[in-house]
């Protein structure tokens, strides 16, 4: 992707803003955040919860495909030999 093209593809994305509360984005346009502002504490708790169980899950699998990543360079680093 160029790198007009990516610019271009920013520009068409509506502008976000974090929540104070739940320090998640939403869209400025909105005036209460999507994912917190019918939430009660303890909800709000458990929201935070999950949504930091997720990104330890996505770091996870990040560093497996950066692992398989590799051992398929290496392997084609071997190839060559």
């Amino acid at each position: 992707m160029s790198v007009g093209m990516s610019l271009a593809m920013k520009a068409k994305q509506p502008k976000q803003k974090c929540c104070d509360r739940c320090e998640l984005y939403f869209p400025e346009s909105l005036d209460k955040c999507i994912h917190c502002s019918e939430l009660n504490e303890s909800e709000l708790a458990q929201l935070k919860t999950q949504h930091q169980d997720t990104l330890e899950n996505n770091s996870s699998f990040g560093k497996y495909l950066l692992f398989a990543a590799a051992i398929i360079g290496l392997l084609l680093l071997l190839s060559f030999l």
